[in-house]
This record gives C-alpha cells, sequence and structure tokens, in this order.
C-alpha cells in the first residue's frame, strides 16, 4: 500500500470508528431511554456548567431551534435547568440539576462498557500512543477551525 492509499485508508478508518463507537453507545443508552440528543446535552454540560443555549449546540453541531426541543423536554424532567444570564438578559445558561447525577452515572457506565469493548486487544502502551496519535490529527484540523 503506498502512502496516498494509506492515508486514504486511515480517514475511512477514523471515520468508520467514530461512526461505530457512536452507534454502540447510541445502542446501549437507548436501552436506558436516552436518545443521542439528550445524552449529548447532560454529557456536554457535565463537562461545562452553565453554557449558553447557542454554544451549546454549537458544541453539538445542531441548530440552537433543534437544540430547544431537548432543553425543554430535559427541563420538563427536571434534569437541566435555565439560568438568566447576569451579563444579557436576551439569553440563558443551562445548567445541570441534582437529578442529573444518577443519569449521568448511568451513562458513564455505558461509556465504560463502550470503551472497554472498542479497546479490546489493545495493550495500554498502544491505547497511549493511540490517543496521542489522534490528538495531534485533532490539534491539525483545530488550526483550521480558528482560523474561519
Amino acid at each position: 500500500m503506498n502512502k496516498t492509499d494509506t492515508a486514504s485508508q486511515l480517514g475511512f478508518e477514523l471515520h468508520t470508528a467514530a461512526r461505530l463507537l457512536k452507534r454502540n453507545f447510541d445502542r446501549r443508552a437507548k436501552s436506558h431511554g436516552l436518545t443521542r440528543a439528550r445524552w449529548q446535552v447532560l454529557w456536554i454540560l457535565n463537562k461545562d456548567q452553565g453554557m449558553k443555549q447557542a454554544a451549546l449546540a454549537e458544541r453539538m453541531d445542531v441548530a440552537p431551534i433543534t437544540l430547544t426541543r431537548q432543553i425543554d423536554l430535559l427541563e420538563a424532567e427536571g434534569l437541566v435547568e435555565r439560568r438568566p444570564d447576569p451579563q444579557d438578559r436576551r439569553c440563558f445558561r443551562i445548567f445541570l440539576t441534582a437529578a442529573a447525577a444518577p443519569v449521568l452515572d448511568n451513562l458513564q457506565g455505558l461509556a465504560g462498557e463502550t470503551r472497554t469493548q472498542a479497546l479490546a486487544g489493545i495493550s495500554a502502551d498502544e491505547q497511549q500512543q493511540l490517543m496521542h496519535l489522534l490528538s495531534r490529527v485533532r490539534e491539525n484540523l483545530s488550526r483550521e477551525e480558528t482560523v474561519e
């Protein structure tokens, strides 16, 4: 396999692995009543509480209007709450409630199961190397994102 074929195949493998990782996790989450849209909101907020709804939509790569319905549903279930932004009265910041903690614990368990399956047969050293290489790929692609 020449260098061009390898690079082309690598892109395909990255895309396919990411797609399968998401599908595997989605299947596990769905069995617990969690759609991708729902678990993504909770997962992102767990890492970054108090995001503006527009920033959350951008992070999820969805239109803000699409996210509004998910926030409404999660708020009705008592898992998130909207709070007015003290610097901008036109927008709200989104926060998790205490009721989200058990759901997040469940999500973390499902993520662990998915990772275990995905990384079966890959040594700790190989995992470190993979993480390092994927970080470099992400950094290379992120440079272009910040230029736009």
